[in-house]
């Protein structure tokens, strides 16, 4: 009897034991929530202050405990090189808790310290590299997943828009870093912080009334076909998405071009006049040195030209004529060199006029008595100055004030979820109508669904 009874006690022991390991499995399988940002990449230095203790963690396992303060990081003979101290590759930095003045039993957190990099300050973790065959370093930045939503959210939202809105803003910005995190674009980082469709900021960029919104989707992140979706975004497509194959060359299904609800985009449409002058000193400086502009061509956009719009209207290509030659760029190439709002433009030759007019005002007499400015807006010709065989071509006479008016629609790549359009579907959302995100989600990414990662 005793002796079976001491069977049955193995028997439960190894099968809470086996139990044991296979939670440990299931635990060790879960996706973790931690993301790398590249902060400064392949740099000689960077500034760094910390506002509490920290270590200094190497590959190694040395550990060494810094003071709060300024420090320089660089790179010496292969070494990270912080403060006095000479650090290998990998090292981690990490605010460690200590001990209250007031109250010994009670530890100060650490949760809430934050490390300023170059001025902006961050949450988490820091790892620092020696890159370039050690001549250069790169900081990442290592943290929850939600804290990289918060800060890239707070500018592309605002705390007054509807919370579907919101919601739907904060999916599709985890959708993406949880692609990257699966789909790295370097083995060190998931994502650089300058992307300019989801620019990290840090602390700085968090808002608390966003963030407390965005909590309410935590974790949920959009899938394709079994796997992450690419969801990039947007903040005014000007009426119309763009479809990933346009943009990237690229058939994704879920990036195709649909109606955007962005009437009420500052940048819905733009307008912005530059000298001709300007213009070939920017394309100059950039290498394309073929002196004064002589003339361009590009079809308009109520009759597009294959050749040099796309199908969604935007710029394909954009020719320009100079003294000395002439070049042929991308319409968002040339866009980006000049500042333009999107690469969904027309251009037009105006005669030049100044912003404001001088108006005498007079008494009862005839005498003056002072003046007054009246603004004067541009708005362009709506034909072509000049009339050629050759379509699309527009001449110009090289004079010193000769300008060009660009009138163009949306901001940025236009494609995916649009910020303004994502507060145009809210803002006329049915009443009672639960989860609405959902619907907006599936508007700008149809046949995509939630997943909740963790």
């Amino acid at each position: 009897m005793e002796k079976s009874l001491q069977n049955i006690f193995w028997r439960r022991c190894l099968w809470l034991c086996g139990l044991l390991v296979l939670l440990c499995r299931i635990a060790a399988a879960q996706p973790s929530s931690e993301f790398s940002v590249g902060l400064v990449v392949s740099q000689f230095s960077a500034e760094l202050v910390a506002d509490g203790s920290f270590s200094a963690t190497e590959p190694n396992g040395a550990r060494a405990v810094l003071e709060k303060g300024k420090y320089f990081i660089a790179v010496n003979n292969g070494k990270i090189m912080l403060g006095d101290h000479l650090l290998g590759s990998g090292t981690v930095l990490e605010h460690v808790a200590v001990k209250d003045k007031k109250d010994d039993n009670k530890d100060e957190s650490a949760q809430h310290k934050v490390f300023t990099v170059n001025r902006q300050g961050y949450r988490g973790k820091l790892k620092i590299y020696v890159t370039d065959d050690g001549k250069l370093l790169t900081v990442v930045n290592q943290i929850p997943l939600e804290y990289y939503v918060n800060s890239v959210l707070g500018p592309k939202s605002s705390p007054i828009w509807p919370d579907e809105a919101i919601k739907a803003q904060a999916v599709s910005v985890r959708s993406l870093a949880w692609y990257y995190k699966q789909h790295p674009e370097s083995a060190l980082y998931a994502v650089r912080a300058v992307d300019p469709e989801a620019f990290y900021g840090g602390v700085r960029n968090e808002n608390k009334n966003v963030t407390e919104v965005a909590a309410k989707t935590s974790g949920q992140v959009l899938y394709y076909n079994g796997g992450p979706a690419m969801t990039f975004s947007c903040e005014s497509s000007g009426g119309m998405t763009v479809s990933a194959e346009e943009a990237l060359q690229q058939n994704i299904p879920y990036l195709q071009s649909v109606a955007d609800y962005d009437k009420e985009s500052p940048g819905y449409t733009w307008e912005k006049k530059i000298q001709a002058m300007t213009i070939s000193r920017i394309l100059e400086q950039n290498g394309h040195k073929i002196g004064r502009l002589r003339g361009y061509r590009l079809s308009e956009s109520t009759k597009p030209d294959k050749r040099d719009r796309l199908p969604s209207g935007r710029v394909k290509t954009i020719y320009w004529q100079g003294e000395l030659g002439s070049v042929t760029m991308s319409g968002q190439e040339f866009a980006d060199l000049l500042a333009l709002s999107s690469n969904w433009f027309d251009a037009y030759v105006v005669d030049p006029v100044p912003d404001k007019l001088d108006v005498p005002i007079e008494n009862g007499y005839g005498m003056e008595i002072g003046k007054k400015q009246i603004p004067i807006e541009v708005r362009g010709r709506e034909q072509s100055a000049w009339k050629s065989v050759i379509p699309g071509f527009h001449f110009l006479n090289g004079s010193k004030e000769e300008t060009i008016l660009f009138k163009g629609k949306g901001i940025g790549n236009g494609m995916g979820l649009s910020k303004w359009g994502a507060k145009g579907m809210a803002d006329h959302a049915p009443e009672n109508v639960p989860d609405y995100y959902k619907t907006i989600l599936q508007h700008y990414y149809p046949g995509t669904y939630l997943v909740s990662v963790y």
